[in-house]
């Protein structure tokens, strides 16, 4: 071999594991900080929900869930009396599904949300009602900002009432839940709203007489006026013994505070709890049966 094609082949050599290290590193270094920025990108609260829906638990109720109620609806629905409305799967998932906020079961409640979004192709109130409880649930478990994600969802399919031909129970569970909703986001002008129409159909008065003693809280020029009808409703014996009391020692607070009035102290989670209780006695056809029903299936649902 030549002088000259020794040198070409000597340096040929050398260069490429040269080339190949320096590539090596700056693909590494690239992967690195595609992965770190992916970390550093995604919410957390994504990964919480990710691990909660690959859970066995959630899994095993959703499964059973899925397989229970169905069958359970269409037996309801055949050998109701006909003075009774039938009641659809959709509505009953969503009062299943406030049963477990109440019961402080979140997880259960997000399953539930998430089988009757896959039911509600056609209806965009149930739609909106599955975005509307999984954002409850989510602020129950603290993940505000999957909740605000959620409670955005279905915010074009916002109606300011459900369809014509729903039925009372369909119309009450649908003011009911946004209502709720409001009042969790402390938007007491618009949960005045659907409690006011939740009044309308179940005769039950005391959420709008809360939520409206809220709005005037929260509104700096009606502090005192909010006050007077926080007071007057302590004295209000068509509360729940639990939520007077709760009131009273709010009260009692908020009157020796300089401070500004944090709205939420008259908003305890046993709210939700206590509206759960009022409307088994709501004046809605057949709400005892499907009450009854509710019971049952949290019984049978209950994974511990």
């Amino acid at each position: 071999m030549s002088y000259i094609s020794n040198k070409i082949y000597m340096n040929f050599k050398t260069n490429i594991p040269s080339f190949t290290l320096k590539t090596l590193l700056g693909l590494g270094m690239l992967l690195f900080m595609m992965f770190a920025f992916s970390c550093k990108t995604k919410n957390p609260e994504q990964n919480r929900l990710d691990t909660l829906e690959t859970s066995l638990k959630y899994k095993s109720y959703k499964t059973l869930s899925e397989n229970t109620i169905p069958p359970v609806v269409l037996l309801y629905n055949s050998t109701s009396h006909t003075e009774d409305p039938d009641v659809s799967e959709g509505v009953l998932r969503l009062l299943l599904g406030y049963s477990w906020i109440v019961s402080r079961q979140p997880d259960f409640a997000i399953a539930e949300s998430k089988i009757i979004d896959d039911l509600s192709t056609d209806d965009n109130d149930l739609k909106l009602l599955a975005n509307s409880l999984s954002a409850m649930a989510m602020y129950d478990k603290g993940w505000k900002l999957y909740a605000q994600e959620e409670a955005e969802k279905g915010s074009s399919l916002l109606l300011k009432k459900p369809k014509d031909t729903a039925t009372k129970l369909k119309v009450m569970t649908y003011h009911m839940i946004l209502g709720t909703l409001c009042a969790y986001q402390e938007n007491y002008q618009r949960a005045r709203y659907h409690f006011i129409n939740f009044s309308s159909v179940s005769k039950i008065n005391w959420p709008y007489e809360l939520v409206d003693a809220l709005a005037d809280l929260k509104d700096s020029c009606n502090i005192q006026q909010g006050l007077k009808k926080i007071k007057k409703l302590t004295l209000n014996k068509t509360l729940p013994d639990s939520l007077r009391l709760s009131l009273k020692k709010s009260m009692a607070l908020a009157e020796k505070t300089t401070d500004k009035i944090d709205t939420r102290m008259f908003f305890p989670p046993l709210f939700s709890a206590a509206l759960y209780e009022a409307i088994k006695k709501a004046d809605i056809e057949g709400i005892g049966k499907v009450t009854e029903l509710l019971n049952n299936l949290n019984r049978k649902l209950k994974i511990e």
